[in-house]
């Protein structure tokens, strides 16, 4: 597989994955950018025989890591999308319940650990099953699994029943 057949693979993938952790539209973009840059970099020297998936999503996912190093942030809120939300002619009503939700899912998932984070972001924004979590992670199905059930536990026990 060439680095063209890649990108247009697992662009999608890898964008929904970032900005499912990144809030604001042009960091996620630029670290987008960034994951592809580094893999444009490194693709020559990729062992071909490997899959390339968790190859692709590590770069990923240390990208992402720098990102929050660099700014010493655990999320945050932004103004990202307002503009789309005009555009819309989304009420004020229902985009203020929106940013109200956001908040409170975002203030919940800070609650969390950052590996339970990454297992809801793995689950959720990549639609990866246990056993695909747990090659990208390295832990056991077992341990995906519970780890994952316990996570949505905890949130269902900070949200409520009905929003999770």
């Amino acid at each position: 597989m060439g680095f063209e057949e890649l990108y247009d693979k697992y662009f999608q993938r890898v964008y929904n994955y970032i900005r499912y952790r990144v809030i604001a539209r042009d960091a996620a973009d630029d670290l987008v950018s960034a994951v592809f840059e580094k893999v444009l970099d490194k693709f020559d020297a990729f062992d071909q025989g490997k899959p390339v998936e968790p190859w692709l999503f590590a770069i990923a996912r240390n990208t992402l890591n720098d990102y929050y190093r660099r700014r010493a942030v655990r999320g945050g809120l932004s103004i990202d999308g307002f503009e789309e939300r005009i555009a819309s002619g989304e009420s004020v009503e229902r985009g203020a319940e929106r940013s109200e939700e956001n908040a409170l899912l975002l203030a919940a998932l800070a609650g969390l650990s950052e590996s339970e984070r990454e297992l809801i972001a793995l689950r959720y924004a990549l639609d990866l099953s246990a056993r695909e979590m747990a090659a990208q992670t390295g832990l056991s199905e077992s341990n995906v699994g519970v780890t994952l059930f316990r996570a949505l536990k905890k949130l269902r026990d900070r949200l409520g029943p009905e929003v999770i």
